[in-house]
């Protein structure tokens, strides 16, 4: 990497903190931005670098352990009972909130470093494949910003739907001073400027992959327009925007290309160990550059790898494996490891009746859904958006339009896919809040242990007259088996080390 070395800023009270020097911003062996950059390759370094720091592990582990998708598993040596599983959040102490402020900050400020130093590139404008070049990179990094941003929002605006709550700090510059203390943002202030980076990156991307000339091989590791829709959907249905929402499912639906239709269960299985692309989006390529010895997911969930002898941490919630709990589901033994249905005893099904010692040793439900890839357990990429979600967006946006069938119809397209058509659900005499319950456990069961449920619950929990969902057998030893998504704690809260030193910045509501 040309005199290039991207540097990552723990989030704290000055915002952002060197890692390797908390006092200089810059260290003497590195250049500054408007240094780094001299060349369009120069940029494209920077870029692998942006694509990095796209965070997502610690997002799923968060919300697999905060809400209902794990319980104790048969190896749990105390993991998450003192926190995540006791619905414990709280600024001092949470890492989950500190690894996520610092994660996206991160991906924002690699991003900030590529689009605030580029000025001393220098393009021929007759030059119609560099400018190009030129312009995509550039597309993609203000998306990626944008992405940063997004996230950021989901886990700590004090209200998506509410542009004039408080929402988090707006960063589109690298700071020199590293004392910086900024307020934090309102969330309408922010979903503006996160409009104005997709709108720049939708009128810039070129959609070539610049190594080649030609189109992406794999469109699903990059931005693309595809992507720019599907993220401007989630965030719609995010921001209780339906129409909006919709009209990018549409387009996704109709314009996407085959590669974004619905997986047959063969190519299901595959998409988990990454041998298929079928109906993905965009995911963040995790490969193995050589030498690893542990996977992106290793240690979330179990210690080994994730069949029933690999040392469990956590297993799959019983109220969550009882949803697919059929062998026609697909999801079934992805949710689950195929291994825990090799021998009867993993899989009681009369667990109910059993005592808990027995429960706890021969019920184990590893969780399936990161096997591995490249010969490495439990190394996979991170999918991040899925037409299966898209599909369910659309079902929330005629939902809010009350039109019943047409709901219904979207979730069953999932249901077909998954298990086939003699599951579908029949939309005659449902309730509006039954439509709704019937799209939150679609979305539980199909976007399980992919980072949705925290904020599903926060979304949708109301509406569908549901709450968290810890089957009683799983929460038998803490006694914490659901919670209200009013709660306050489906806001997370600003990490202590920002508040404490940046008196500026207001904690959420509760904390």
């Amino acid at each position: 990497m040309k005199n290039l070395k991207l540097i990552l800023f723990f989030i704290t009270g000055a915002l952002f903190v060197s890692c390797d020097d908390a006092i200089d911003i810059t260290q003497p062996s590195e250049l500054p931005p408007d240094k780094v950059y001299q060349t369009i390759d120069d940029m494209q370094l920077g870029l692998n670098g942006v694509y990095a720091s796209i965070p997502g592990e610690n997002q799923i582990y968060f919300t697999s352990l905060f809400t209902d998708e794990v319980a104790l598993g048969v190896s749990n040596g105390g993991q998450g009972q003192d926190g995540e599983l006791a619905f414990l959040l709280n600024p001092a102490t949470s890492g989950d909130a500190a690894n996520m402020w610092l994660e996206n900050y991160a991906l924002i400020n690699a991003a900030n470093r590529l689009i605030n130093g580029v000025e001393n590139v220098v393009v021929d404008p007759e030059n119609e494949e560099d400018t190009a070049r030129y312009n995509d990179i550039l597309a993609q990094a203000h998306a990626l910003r944008a992405y940063g941003h997004f996230n950021l929002l989901t886990f700590f605006s004090e209200d998506m739907k509410n542009d004039n709550s408080l929402g988090v700090i707006l960063v589109d510059f690298v700071p020199e001073d590293i004392y910086i203390q900024l307020p934090r943002n309102t969330t309408g202030e922010v979903f503006d400027f996160i409009d104005t980076d997709l709108a720049f990156a939708a009128d810039n991307l070129s959609g070539i992959d610049p190594a080649t000339g030609e189109a992406y091989v794999n469109p699903y590791f990059y931005v693309t327009q595809n992507f720019i829709k599907a993220f401007k959907a989630r965030m719609a249905a995010y921001r209780g925007d339906y129409a909006t929402a919709k009209t990018f499912v549409d387009q996704l639906a109709t314009g996407g290309g085959p590669t974004l239709a619905l997986a047959n269960k063969t190519q299901y299985k595959l998409i988990w160990t990454d041998a298929s692309g079928q109906e993905v989006i965009f995911k963040i390529n995790r490969s193995n550059p050589g030498g690893n010895v542990t996977g992106n997911f290793s240690q979330f969930w179990s210690s080994v790898n994730t069949t029933v002898t690999g040392s469990p941490f956590f297993e799959v919630n019983r109220a969550l494996f009882n949803l697919v709990n059929s062998s026609s589901d697909v999801r079934q033994k992805v949710i689950v490891d195929a291994s825990a249905f090799g021998f009867p005893s993993y899989v009681l099904p009369d667990y109910n009746s059993v005592s808990n010692s027995v429960y706890k040793s021969r019920d184990v439900l590893p969780v399936g859904k990161y096997p591995g890839s490249e010969g490495l357990s439990m190394l996979n990429d991170v999918k991040i958006f899925r037409m299966s979600e898209m599909y369910l967006i659309r079902a929330e946006a005629y939902a809010s339009m009350n039109d019943i069938p047409n709901a219904i119809a979207d979730v069953n397209r999932i249901r077909t896919a998954r298990i086939g058509s003699s599951a579908n659900i029949n939309p005659a005499g449902l309730t509006i809040q039954q439509v709704w319950a019937y799209i939150l456990r679609e979305r539980r069961m199909e976007l399980a242990f992919e980072g949705h449920r925290y904020v599903d619950l926060r979304r949708l929990g109301v509406l569908a007259g549901q709450q968290v969902d810890r089957d009683p057998r799983d929460c038998a030893f803490n006694g914490f088996c659901t919670l209200p998504t009013t709660d306050y704690r489906f806001v997370m809260p600003i990490p202590r080390l920002e508040t404490a030193a940046n008196p500026n910045i207001q904690q959420n509501p509760n904390y």
